[in-house]
């Protein structure tokens, strides 16, 4: 039986963050992380899934949410230390053009722009024609073009940095499946499915969607479906959109609300892809069709991680990238899958769930993987100081249980 003074369960993008950040702070711990590799077939694999199995995430410092701004901030801040400690590349700084006809939504962007004030332009949709020739929006359209640390990541080559330096300083991983957690006397007693037991002091709980399964009581915590869309490109599209910045977009008047979208970015098949999700329900589906496929139990997801997605959303944003880039020339169109867990309040979870024994990082609504370092980070220091250390309210990431 291996024994730790903390155990981080699931080492996605908040958990290995946690799990570097303990190895940082606290050197003297034996601290252990958990959590499997990822598949080599998503389609045959039998065992849990993370949204993390991907080459892009947009990272930016605007955002209509103060909290979401705030967390993504102090995260960049750290990229270039991480990368240095790692010696791997992750951020790559392409800058996020943001762009609306929404009157609301444009009064919001602006107001978020002055409070936090990064680099950035404010520019008409003539302004966007010149800036990115490539681009198509209409008249009514206005677009704040971040620059400075703007831009994407890798999640994958996050991860792995955040490991490399959590394991250099000492720090233990098991790559396996945590099936369940009891506590027993003064601790807790870790076992895996594939019969690893692990006694800990203290447990932080990362774990997304998943984080149901291991607890007795439940979190109101809503795990959905989000499809995504991979456009092949051929090498004369790369060299066209070499200046594409990462973008979000909303619409009053086309096939979807709003989306977000990825540059040409290489991916593992030695394909490159520009990808591209929705952010809002596609409103040429039927009413009733809901946006995002709610998902109740573990054969569910594991049916949805054995999918590619929904067809029909799909649909939707090839439309919507034909309109945006006008005349590309994809080579093919996949979908895929992936999973989005919502929290009650629209924040991440970062609390006690038992003091002394049992705490919680997750919840990243959709928008973790650019807060995900300062996310890991808060968590890290609550679960080995119970300490509350960020300058955000902490009554705002409480922990909201499902109503019986």
């Amino acid at each position: 039986m291996t024994s730790c003074d903390i155990a981080v369960i699931g080492l996605g993008l908040i958990g290995s963050a946690a799990l570097r950040h303990m190895s940082l702070s606290f050197p003297n711990l034996r601290v252990c992380g958990i959590g499997p590799d990822e598949p080599d077939d998503r389609k045959t694999h039998a065992g849990v899934f993370s949204s993390h199995y991907d080459q892009g995430r947009i990272t930016r410092i605007l955002d209509p949410s103060q909290v979401w701004g705030a967390l993504a901030r102090a995260s960049i801040q750290r990229y270039a230390a991480l990368e240095a400690e790692s010696g791997v590349k992750f951020h790559h700084r392409v800058g996020c053009l943001r762009a609306t006809d929404i009157p609301e939504e444009i009064a919001e962007i602006d107001a978020c722009a002055e409070r936090e004030r990064p680099p950035h332009r404010l520019l008409d949709a003539a302004g966007v024609k010149a800036a990115y020739p490539f681009l198509a929006f209409s008249d009514a359209f206005l677009a704040w073009d971040e620059k400075g640390a703007a831009g994407y990541i890798n999640p994958r080559s996050l991860i792995a940095a955040q490991l490399k330096v959590a394991t250099d300083r000492g720090t233990h991983v098991i790559p396996e499946i945590v099936s369940s957690i009891d506590c027993l006397g003064a601790g807790l007693t870790i076992r895996t499915r594939e019969g690893s037991v692990l006694r800990a002091r203290k447990a932080l709980l990362a774990a997304g969607g998943y984080c149901n399964t291991l607890l007795d009581r439940k979190l109101e915590l809503q795990t959905k479906g989000h499809t995504i869309l991979l456009a092949e490109m051929p090498s004369e599209e790369i060299e066209r959109l070499r200046a594409m910045p990462a973008i979000i977009s909303a619409f009053a008047h086309d096939a979807v609300s709003s989306l977000y979208m990825l540059p040409p970015l290489p991916y593992p098949d030695g394909k490159t892809y520009i990808k591209l999700g929705l952010s809002g329900r596609p409103q040429e589906l039927p009413a009733p069709e809901p946006y995002f496929d709610a998902i109740h139990s573990g054969r569910q997801l594991l049916d949805w991680f054995h999918s590619d997605g929904r067809r029909d959303i799909a649909a939707c944003m090839r439309t919507a990238l034909q309109r945006m880039i006008p005349g590309l020339k994809a080579l093919s169109y996949h979908s895929a899958p992936c999973l989005i867990s919502n929290s009650a309040h629209g924040k991440p979870y970062i609390d006690a769930l038992e003091n002394g024994r049992i705490y919680l990082a997750t919840a990243g609504n959709g928008y973790a993987a650019k807060s995900s370092d300062e996310i890991g980070r808060i968590g890290a220091m609550l679960c080995a100081k119970n300490e509350w250390q960020s300058d955000l309210n902490r009554e705002d990431f409480r922990a909201v249980y499902a109503q019986k």
